[in-house]
């Protein structure tokens, strides 16, 4: 394995000025994937970014500049001259302590790709039995990614995180009509066991082989993690900082009151083993913990980088994060995670005599989150009766409200959490479980 800290790099060559109130990062990612797909041999890719950033506040204004290869003073004279019309801004520095360095271990080594290859074929040869027509995809990923930060008052640290990915899935094309699956596992200190990856994936595809026809109506539904969390979407646009501060927001000044069903608790938590964002600080320095947003339906915290927490009277954190190398930084939480309920999946499905289970939709984001209507084709819907997945069903929009759905039709919170990762409808990864709801808008297209 790679020893890991703190070492001597260019980012100490930055010189800042008496009247300097800033901050600067050099961040890197890594990394090394493996993928099988139309019966091709593997295919090993490695990949690389790098970042460096430098943030400066002056009379109240704030000043970007981000590079890959310029050097740190181009960069801070940049930032500053930003800065002169650069937008307003309460943001301070964090009190990074002085010279600390945490200490890790790479989970990467090139002796990893011969377990990386055993892993990919093991799930390839799994999802080619499921028929001769299905066309499987698989690809094991490792993700790295440290980073270097100092501030103007001369604090500075040194991180890194790594984690697994799996990805599994692929479909099947009959004529016009294609039925996919897919899944996720993720794991911080090794490749994920793929036995549960598998069994879901047969599973599904299994409720696939056969067709059901409904009537358009309302239905109790089962939102898998995928979809589940497009309903956390409009949940995070209301606890953010930049709705709260622009007063768009009808939950600022609902703290300690009651928003959403008691059976829902929502976490920021940057400190769980296996999460994509998992770090002692966040992309602006401060320091992070597990931090509670919503606790049995009663609104806690909200998700507030450094700017916004000091506009509104909070003390930071830790929930600025940059949701890709180049984009700003963003009041986001780290990894958001919902306590699992105790109804297993069986248990779910046999709590009404017929209903549905959506683990897709094409389009199933709202238009305007502070609303929370969200409308989608959906791309992977069955149809249960008695407890038994009979069917897929095709050719369905479902419609809901994230705010309704999460308040008065939630009626149970699965046990079983997965990871869903950060992408364009995910601002941030999360740890999500089944949620069962009530009264669920589906009309059939014709």
């Amino acid at each position: 394995m790679i020893e890991f800290g703190i070492q001597p790099g260019t980012i100490d060559q930055i010189k800042w000025a008496v009247t300097d109130l800033g901050d600067a990062g050099e961040f890197s990612r890594q990394s090394w994937s493996m993928t099988m797909h139309g019966g091709q041999s593997p295919v090993v890719r490695h990949g690389s970014e790098h970042l460096r950033a430098v943030r400066v506040v002056c009379n109240g204004r704030l000043g970007l500049a981000a590079s890959r290869t310029d050097a740190w003073d181009n960069l801070l004279r940049e930032a500053r001259l930003a800065a002169l019309s650069g937008p307003e801004t309460s943001m301070d520095v964090s009190e990074v302590p002085g010279g600390r360095m945490y200490v890790s271990k790479s989970h990467w080594d090139p002796q990893m790709l011969p377990k990386m290859e055993v892993t990919l074929r093991h799930l390839y040869e799994n999802l080619q039995e499921l028929s001769p027509d299905f066309r499987p995809s698989v690809t094991v990923s490792y993700y790295e990614r440290t980073t270097h930060f100092v501030t103007s008052l001369g604090g500075q640290a040194a991180w890194l995180h790594g984690y697994w990915e799996v990805t599994a899935g692929g479909r099947q094309v009959d004529g016009t009509d294609f039925h996919g699956v897919s899944g996720v596992r993720i794991k911080g200190d090794g490749i994920p066991d793929t036995a549960s990856l598998i069994n879901d994936l047969r599973e599904r595809f299994q409720w696939g082989n056969s067709r059901r026809t409904i009537e358009s109506g309302q239905y109790p539904t089962v939102f898998l993690p995928p979809v589940a969390m497009g309903l956390l979407g409009p949940v995070l646009a209301r606890l953010s900082g930049p709705a709260l501060v622009a007063g768009n927001s009808p939950w600022k000044s609902q703290q300690d009151q009651q928003i959403l069903s008691s059976m829902l608790s929502l976490f920021s938590d940057a400190a769980v083993p296996d999460g994509p964002q998992t770090g002692p600080f966040d992309d602006e320095g401060t320091a992070t913990s597990r931090h509670p947003l919503i606790a049995e339906g009663i609104l806690k915290h909200f998700v507030l980088d450094r700017d916004a927490s000091r506009r509104l009277g909070h003390e930071p954190v830790g929930m600025g994060y940059r949701t890709s190398f180049n984009a700003p930084i963003q009041s986001l939480p780290a990894n958001l995670m919902v306590r699992p309920g105790s109804a297993s999946f069986s248990q779910l499905l046999s709590r009404f005599p017929q209903l549905l289970v959506l683990n897709g939709w094409i389009g199933g984001r709202p238009t305007n989150p502070m609303r929370g209507d969200i409308a989608g084709n959906a791309s992977d819907l069955y149809w249960v009766e008695n407890g038994v997945v009979v069917g897929r069903v095709k050719n369905a929009v479902i419609s809901v409200n994230a705010f309704e759905a999460l308040h008065g039709q939630l009626l149970e919170v699965g046990q079983e959490a997965q990871w869903v990762t950060q992408g364009m409808m995910q601002a941030a990864p999360g740890n999500i479980p089944p949620l069962l709801i009530d009264r669920v808008d589906v009309a059939l297209k014709q």
